[in-house]
């Protein structure tokens, strides 16, 4: 199909000047005297007429014809052009992209740097014709051109992709909040209404009321910065970029689960400080378990704790419902063995817990001691929060200052803390 951005033109045949069409005519009026015709005889209109009226009318028609322009193709859109070519870096890195999108980068797939600068600079109308490497590259990261958000967007994607997979199985167990600023914020939770009350013969319903808790955290900032020189740029040395996006995005998620893990391993494992002024794991709490090896008994201790919490109001039973068991690697086989589903012989052999708990491996667990946590989205232990306006690692970057590079900067805002104690419960181990 031709590129719609085209005008569509009229393919012209050979019509002749006015020019050629006296010269043949004059031509013409010669050789009538030469075969002896009389000059007063030869009409020079109608010769004009007969001879070349047809063509003169297809000139005055084309002439009058509008030529007819369609819209700019997609491929056309330099924004268009430039996902796709931001595309076709981060396959280079592992990023995985749906059909569409793929087939879009396909004719990127075998780009060096030195093309996708070029192809950058000519893309604003700046001729590349004789330049070495060096001035590529100079042009291309100097310039109001798209090739150092090329490496920006390609460098993010990749960033995303690798904190993704590396994201920690804490996360899991916490609820996710946000913040607008880094001041410290309460997290507030309301406690239970109690049984709704019996509406009296005179049609009044009283008012209850709800106990509070707050508990409260702050963000901060993390970040990191990346050079990629102009050496880097003119040997191709894209996987040195790649590597160190990718590292970022991993870096990031291991900070996250840090602080997480910060926060359950405080004071040998007790926790953080509550607002009740007492650690998060306490024997007032109810969830700090006598210690015991993993097994289906030492799990039923574990859900009768949690299923014999009391509410905000200190009589509300809520039933909290397990949901995970998290355990360190060196339990991970036992952990299995006891969640396994087994056929039984006898009602005895039943394993309660077979497909009732999903079993999440922690490896900064290294003491033997394990949890059970409920879902947070019923009962949260745990919050996270990033800056609303930065959810996750964000990437930026500049041109370098003290050297001929460029600078790229991978910057996390984020903040935990502690919301409740009735969701989880600890078992130090034997």
């Amino acid at each position: 199909m031709e590129p719609e951005n085209e005008t569509e033109t009229v393919e012209r045949e050979n019509i002749e000047s006015p020019l050629v069409v006296t010269q043949r005519a004059d031509g013409a009026y010669n050789v009538s005297l030469r075969d002896g015709f009389d000059p007063a005889s030869f009409d020079f209109a109608a010769f004009l007429e007969q001879k070349y009226g047809a063509e003169r009318e297809e000139i005055r028609r084309r002439s009058r014809q509008t030529p007819r322009i369609r819209t700019a193709a997609p491929e056309a859109d330099p924004a268009i052009q430039r996902r796709a070519m931001e595309d076709a870096l981060s396959v280079r890195s592992g990023v995985a992209l749906d059909d569409a999108r793929a087939e879009a980068a396909r004719p990127f797939l075998g780009y060096s740097l030195r093309d996708f600068a070029r192809a950058s600079l000519e893309a604003r109308g700046v001729s590349t014709v004789g330049m070495d490497p060096d001035a590529l590259f100079r042009a291309a990261l100097h310039t109001t051109t798209d090739f150092p958000q090329l490496l920006t967007g390609a460098g993010r994607r990749t960033l995303l992709a690798s904190y993704t997979a590396a994201a920690s199985v804490l996360k899991t167990l916490a609820r996710q909040g946000s913040r607008v600023d880094f001041r410290t914020g309460s997290a507030l939770r309301l406690g239970e209404i109690g049984a709704l009350q019996k509406v009296s013969e005179s049609g009044e319903i009283k008012h209850v009321s709800r106990s509070e808790a707050v508990e409260s955290y702050a963000l901060d900032t993390y970040g990191a910065l990346f050079t990629i020189s102009r050496k880097a740029l003119i040997n191709d040395d894209l996987g040195a970029f790649n590597d160190w996006a990718t590292a970022a995005g991993q870096a990031a998620a291991q900070t996250e689960a840090a602080l997480l893990w910060g926060l359950l391993s405080q004071s040998n494992g007790a926790g953080p400080v509550m607002g009740d002024a007492q650690r998060l794991f306490h024997a007032d709490h109810g969830n700090l378990l006598t210690g015991a090896a993993l097994s289906v008994e030492a799990l039923s201790d574990a859900r009768l704790a949690m299923r014999n919490q009391i509410g905000l109001d200190g009589k509300t039973r809520i039933a909290v419902t397990p949901r995970y068991l998290v355990v360190g690697p060196e339990l991970e086989t036992q952990a299995e063995k006891v969640l396994a589903s087994i056929y039984a012989a006898t009602t005895a052999d039943v394993n309660p817990f077979s497909q009732k708990l999903a079993l999440l491996v922690e490896p900064r667990i290294t003491d033997g001691s394990w949890f059970v946590f409920a879902d947070p989205a019923s009962a949260p232990i745990l919050e996270y929060s990033y800056l609303s306006s930065a959810p996750g690692p964000q990437m930026s970057e500049r041109e370098g200052w003290e050297v001929l590079s460029r600078e790229f900067r991978v910057v996390l805002d984020f903040g935990a803390g502690a919301l409740d104690w009735r969701g989880a419960v600890r078992n130090p181990g034997p």
